[in-house]
Parts: C-alpha cells; structure tokens; sequence
C-alpha cells in the first residue's frame, strides 16, 4: 500500500490542486466501461485523503493494449508532465500506464519537471527516494505476470483442443455450427455446399487460379462466411480457403505465433516455427485428405514463383496467369526473349504485346489482335474436329483399351512413380543420417520441406492410379463425341470473355509470337507456333499416351490480314505466265486491284524467284535496319535479356 509521504501537496497556481487521474482497460470482450470509473472514483479519494482543499480532476481515460508503446495518450500524458501544469498525478497501479520499463521512464519525465506520481496499488510516489526501483520492481512483476497468465491460458486451450477438439465457433463456408456447440464434434457440414466445395477444388487443381474458382463461386451465390471481412469472393479469399486443413477432416491450432516487437510493445502474427496441431474429425471433411494435400502443394510449388525478380531469373508466370485474363494474356510467349504477352499492346486495349518489350529488355514491340487472333484459332480447331471422322476406328479403340485396364499411359505412371518414391527413399535416408550425423541447419531444413512436398505429390499420384483402375477413364468414347462436347464449348463461349480464354489455354497449352515480313520489304507482322491438344481439358487423356499423340499437332497461325500484294499474287503469277497485260489481270482477279498492286505482286514473286523463297515471307531474327516503328531496342537503357535458361522452340 501506498506510503503517506511527508511533503504535501501544494499548489502551484497558489489556489486548487490540478490532478490528473490516468485511467486504462485494454478492451477486451469481457472488460467493462465501469472499470474506467472505479479508477476514477479511487483516485478522486486518494486524492481527498492527501488534501483538504480545492482540486481540478483532468482523467485520461483510454483503451489499448497495456505493452502498446504507441498509443496517443502515452504523449499526451509526457506532454502534460513537461507542461508543468499539473500537481500530481494518479495511477491506480503502474500497469495502467504501461507494461514494462517504459513507465518507469515516464515517471522519470514526471520528476524532472516537478510533477509527482503516485501508482495508488503498487506503492509507488515519485517524492520518495526510492521510487524508482519500486517502479522498476513493479514493472518486473507486471511482465511476469503477464507472462505467467498468456502461457497459462495458451497450455489450457491448446490441451483442450488437442482432447476434445475445443472450438472458437468461428465457422467458415460449409459448415453449421448449432448453438451451444463447444467442440468440433459438435460441428457439421453443410450439405447444400458439398457440391459447389467439390468442383470449387475441381477448378482450382485444373487452373490454379484463385479467381477464376472466386467467379464460380458468385455466379452460384456462394456467401462467404458469417466472420469475412469482405461480401463477395475474390481470388486471395479462395486461395485461403482451400488451404483450410478443416476441408480435409483436420482443424488446426497453433499455425501462428505472436512475437513481441519491443520498439512499439505491439504483437505481430508469425508463423510458428513448431507448425499447427491437428485434431482428427473425419465428419467435417469435404475432399479427400490426399487431394487435398496434392492441391496445397501445386498451389504452393506454383505460387512461390508469383514474386517479383530483382535478378537474373525466370518469368514467375509462364505457366499460370497471376489473374484470371482474357485469352493469350500471360499465357502467349514471344519466341524471341521467352517472356508473356499481356493486354494494352501499344496503348491498343484489343491488342497484346511482349512484356519484355515493356521493360526494354526486348525489341519485338509489335503487337498482335486477341480478338482476331481467338476468332482463327476457332476457325482452326473446328476444321481439325471434323476432321477427326477419319480416325474414328482408331479413337474407339484407344479408348476402349484404356477403359480395359490396358492402357500404356497407366502403367508407365506406375512405373515411374515407383522408380521415384524408391529415390526419394534413398534420399530421405541419407538426409536423415545427416541430421543424426551433424544435427539439423537451415540447408537440411530445406531438404526435409522439399522431400515431405514430394511425398504429398506421389501420395496423390499413388491415388490418382489407383482409382484409375477401378472408373471408367474420363474420355469421349469416340471422335464425335469429342467434336461434339468441343464443338457445344466454342459456341458457348464468347472470344472475349474470360472462361474461353481458361478453355483455350487447355486446347493451346503452348503459344509462341514470333515476326515475318514480306521479302521485298513492308510491315513486320506477327505469326504463332501453337501446339493444339483436343483432349487438353480431359485429365485423364494424360493416361492415354497414344490418343495424345494422334489429337496434338502443331499449327501455324497468321495473326494478320496479308498485305493486298501477297493476296493477289498467285492469279497475277498465273495470269501473266498467260501473257495477259497487267491492266487485264486487275480486271480479272475478283479483288478488283489496282494495275500498281497487279505490278508489284509480279514484283514480289521476282523477289521470291531471287532469293530461291516459296512462300512470300521472310522470318525476323533481328530489328531490322531500315524499319522505323521499331526503336526500343535505340534506347539507352535497352539490354535485350532473355529468360534465363529460355531456348527459343523450332518454327
């Protein structure tokens, strides 16, 4: 208790004692407003035993965590300590300033401009001799303390989770939660959300695109769950719920950690090093536990790329889109630096140009039409369906081979899986005499988290075969079948909408832009490398390696309309060899072209006959010299850089 000093309190305007009562709770859920007025109260009689005259109560009352060095009224209480106002001021206990040695200092400042202190339950008055080691005592068992009860109240609700699935009842989308339920044993599924969870997964294993599972999700009316800080789904959203261990059957505990940061006394969140507990309830699973384990690791062996490179390195989006985007946006590939094309070619909203381009790291600036270009793939890929009927016998077979258990596919995937889980055996058990050998190091670490990721891949791996062999493999049955379901998609899907850009990526999973120009000179204009897969959207066609081969070939596509010359030059060639004038060939052809344009496709096939070419193009490996549309590459700051490890495929 709080020793009577021998020095009174005087004032120092000669008139009313000016006391300022500093008041504190933290907030939490079950703290009240009231106990803001009980320190009031208790230091208004403190106050009123000390002194028998006229006094002025200013209080200071506040909310906040007791360890925050930030909080506003800690400089508003030292500027009213400097101010030299105030006679004296009152703290219930030293805690309600601060929790830690910081209030001591605090009390320092009090001292320096002659304002006394007096922490009322600590015993603590700034006139005393020793008031500072009583503080500094105080602040010790305040941090103790607190310290004490955190441990206490962690160890209890962890063991109780770990026994009995204790529970917060923070549920998330496809779960109810009756009233009074205390343990996840109480919990159940929602059985109107299974389905949309099940081809939720589907869709983000197939495109490991948060978005595009965030726009399935609201087309269905899917809502987020009862504790989300946002109303509608979005991709970040999707991303972390799909990597909730609740899914598969296994709420957790524990994932994080808070860790002290002792300039501002505040706790940041961090992953804790030990990992989560897990508490098994089967009941509450919506996908299968090797599934999803497959899932967390290609979100996570795909999304450790999504970062932006300050070195040398590779494009960290070659493979997926970091958004959901129209066709061929960061999925078409420049032949000559390996980097994606993106929307807004040359300030051109329907175009696509080279990335690099953007960053002076390529010269190919020369952009391409999305629109165009989507609306001559379709062309392509009906005019290759229907011409399917030919192997019709062929595509029967294969299949009916494949749904017989005696597909090639299936059994060189088993082969290879058990040629590697017995190297990653092999690997596990050296890096496991290491650690015995010369204990655990961060490298070892490393070594550990890519073995255990590659246990999860064969683990999923190991149940995709083996349910394999006991389904009907996932495949049309024959080849009108597939024009069939292929046919329905392309015009269901608009070329411009975002579904038939994720639909094109599985028929083209491989697209390189690269520039030709008319051997007698002209515009340099855009030509892709596809490779077209038919059954690109069907996973288990992978066990068909044979039905691969026949319905993936390679295509060549001009994203351009030629040049009138290029057009009109086999009828002048034609009609000349006949000896008709060129004013006469104008007439004729149906383009009806000038005598000029007749002229100068003769010219061009001169051009052609010279340089011993077929085809009226040339290709570009180089910026040419006398071409002036191209000038990144004249910038001081250009330096062509392809990807690192890129090898431009053959065209």
């Amino acid at each position: 208790m709080l020793r009577k000093s021998e020095n009174g309190l005087t004032p120092r305007n000669g008139e009313s004692l000016i006391v300022a009562i500093v008041c504190r709770i933290s907030g939490c859920a079950k703290q009240k407003e009231l106990s803001l007025e009980d320190q009031e109260d208790n230091g208004k009689q403190l106050i009123g035993e000390l002194y028998s005259g006229p006094a002025e109560y200013r209080v200071i009352a506040t909310k906040g965590k007791g360890e925050n060095l930030e909080r506003p009224e800690l400089e508003q209480i030292a500027a009213a300590y400097k101010s030299r106002k105030y006679d004296v001021f009152i703290f219930d206990d030293l805690s309600r300033l601060i929790r830690g040695g910081e209030a001591a200092r605090l009390l320092g400042v009090g001292v320096d401009n002659g304002t006394r202190s007096i922490c009322i339950n600590d015993g603590i008055d700034t006139v005393e001799e020793t008031w500072e080691q009583d503080a500094l005592n105080a602040c010790g068992e305040n941090v103790a303390h607190n310290q004490r009860t955190s441990m206490r109240i962690k160890q209890k609700t962890m063991n109780r989770f770990k026994k009995f699935g204790a529970t917060a009842n923070r549920a998330i989308m496809g779960y109810l939660v009756p009233d009074g339920a205390k343990t996840y044993a109480d919990w159940q599924k929602d059985p109107q959300r299974e389905a949309v969870i099940r081809e939720g997964s589907r869709l983000l294993r197939q495109t490991l695109n948060g978005e595009t599972v965030a726009a399935y999700f609201r087309d269905k009316g899917v809502p987020v769950g009862p504790f989300s800080r946002n109303e509608n789904w979005n991709g970040t959203m999707v991303l972390r719920y799909f990597r909730n261990t609740l899914l598969k059957g296994y709420p957790q505990r524990g994932r994080t950690a808070t860790v002290k940061h002792h300039a501002t006394g505040k706790r940041h969140s961090r992953t804790n090093p030990k990992g989560p507990s897990y508490f098994h309830a089967p009941h509450l699973a919506h996908l299968d536990p090797i599934e999803f384990d497959e899932l967390v690791t290609l979100l996570a062996e795909n999304n450790k790329h999504f970062r932006r490179k300050t070195e040398k390195g590779g494009d960290p989006r070659l493979a997926v889109p970091r958004k959901r985007t129209r066709s061929f946006g960061q999925h078409a590939r420049c032949w000559y630096c390996g980097r994606h094309y993106v929307w807004g070619g040359n300030g051109i909203t329907d175009n696509l140009m080279c990335s690099g381009a953007r960053e002076r790291k390529c010269w190919n600036s020369i952009g391409f039409p999305g629109i165009l270009t989507a609306e001559k793939l379709v062309q392509v890929i009906t005019e290759k369906l229907f011409a399917l009927d030919g192997i019709d016998d062929q595509f029967r077979e294969l299949v009916q081979q494949a749904n017989s258990g005696g597909t090639d596919g299936l059994t060189a995937r088993w082969k290879n899986l058990e040629r590697d889980a017995a190297t990653l055996a092999r690997k596990k058990e050296r890096v496991t005499e290491a650690v015995l050998e010369y204990g655990k190091s961060s490298t070892i670490g490393e070594m550990l988290a890519e073995i255990e990721k590659l246990e999860k891949l064969q683990a999923a791996e190991r149940h995709f075969l083996e349910s394999a062999r006991e389904r009907t493999i996932d495949v049309p049955p024959s080849s009108g079948e597939l024009r069939r379901l292929l046919t329905e998609e392309l015009r269901r899907l608009t070329v411009n909408s975002l579904e038939f850009g994720e639909f094109i990526r599985q028929l083209i999973p491989s697209m390189h832009i690269y520039l030709v120009r008319v051997c007698d000179g002209g515009h340099l204009l855009p030509r892709a490398k596809c490779r077209l897969d038919l059954v690109g959207n069907f996973p288990d066609a992978d066990l068909m390696p044979e039905l691969k081969t026949l319905l993936t070939t390679d295509i060549t596509l001009d994203l351009f309309e030629p040049p009138q010359r290029v057009r009109i030059r086999s009828d002048a060639v034609g009609l000349a060899a006949e000896g008709v004038e060129q004013r006469e060939i104008a007439a004729r052809i149906a383009e009806k072209p000038t005598q000029t344009a007749v002229w100068k496709s003769l010219e061009l096939q001169r051009r052609m006959d010279l340089l011993q070419l077929k085809t009226p193009y040339e290709l570009v490996f180089a910026p040419p010299a006398n071409y002036s549309k191209l000038r990144r590459h004249l910038h001081p700051q250009y330096v062509f850089e392809p990807l690192n490890r890129y090898v431009p495929p053959e065209i």
